[in-house]
């Protein structure tokens, strides 16, 4: 796909933007189809990219260059960690890292952060995750993003929900949606653009579903209306984070013992997750799938219970 005899002998804008156009078209593979559609192409075009570095060039182009191979690096280990991939997803994230403090990109470095923070969530290590978000929250803050500390404020309420934390949790989704309603004027970079008011809704719902876990079963009612306002407001781009919030709403529905729309929603989630390359659509299903266990003699639990372990092995066999 990318040769190196295709090396330019000296670096202009017009390879950054090559790597800036190809990067934003692979991050829409990504959101739609997951990490496997994109991971490989990410990896090609690093290799063609990233000796560009060495191309001894200098002021604004080096400085964009930088940015956009460290973007790149950004989506390669988002990619990576949506596939399962830890190892390379640390690597990326670690390059990301510091070419982006090396540009001096502040709004870039807090969303490497907050992707960190997202693979620690997703693994349950939530006080991890915590320390990721708020190692991020000064540097966003710093870049002048509301937006960058909206998307880190939500997500630490999220973990913060986890933990079984409710006041925080709350309280720090409501400054999420306060910086989130300031952010709208803004012209947000492409890795901060996914955000928009069906991720803040979604991650609400995320979060009353964990209270509801952690907390109080109270919790599942008034997650329902939010993840069933992002699913309605969500795009077909978007499958892999439909997939999610399926899931969820499952989740809050066997929660409250309505099993009979738990079993049509799960349904719908593993109709929607068939074919995303990710291993993380798996993963989310898990809990659902022992939740759904938890109601054994129920035919409709038992019913969901058992097409979501045929979806995971066929997945997992993928």
């Amino acid at each position: 796909m990318f040769s190196s005899d295709a090396f330019p002998a000296r670096v202009d804008k017009t390879d950054v933007r090559h790597v800036e156009t190809l990067t934003n078209a692979l991050r829409a593979l990504d959101h739609e189809y997951g990490g496997g559609a994109c991971r490989d192409a990410c990896v090609a075009l690093l290799n063609w990219a990233n000796p560009l570095l060495d191309s001894g060039s200098g002021g604004q182009v080096l400085h964009r260059l930088q940015v956009a191979i460290a973007d790149l690096h950004n989506l390669a280990g988002w990619a990576s960690f949506d596939m399962g991939l830890l190892e390379s997803a640390h690597l990326h994230f670690g390059r990301a890292m510091g070419l982006a403090r090396a540009s001096g990109n502040t709004a870039l470095e807090a969303n490497i952060h907050y992707r960190m923070g997202r693979v620690h969530l997703h693994y349950e290590l939530a006080e991890d995750a915590l320390s990721s978000f708020q190692r991020g929250l000064p540097i966003a803050q710093a870049s002048g993003s509301t937006l960058a500390v909206s998307i880190l404020h939500a997500n630490e309420a999220w973990a913060f929900a986890k933990m079984g934390a409710e006041r925080q949790a709350l309280r720090q989704f409501a400054r999420a949606e306060d910086e989130f309603g300031q952010s709208v004027a803004e012209d947000a970079p492409p890795w901060a653009r996914f955000f928009d008011l069906a991720d803040l809704v979604s991650i609400g719902g995320m979060v009353h579903t964990e209270l509801a876990r952690t907390c109080d079963v109270k919790y599942a009612r008034t997650a329902i209306p939010l993840l069933t306002r992002a699913i309605s407001t969500g795009g077909e781009e978007t499958s892999r984070s439909q997939s999610f919030r399926l899931a969820a709403l499952a989740m809050n529905y066997l929660v409250r013992n309505e099993t009979e729309r738990a079993r049509e929603v799960g349904e719908q989630a593993i109709a929607v997750s068939g074919p995303i390359r990710s291993a993380r659509t798996r993963d989310r299903m898990r809990p659902l799938k022992q939740e759904a266990e938890r109601l054994r003699g129920n035919e409709a639990a038992d019913d969901l219970a058992s097409r979501l372990g045929k979806f995971m092995t066929s997945q997992g066999a993928a």
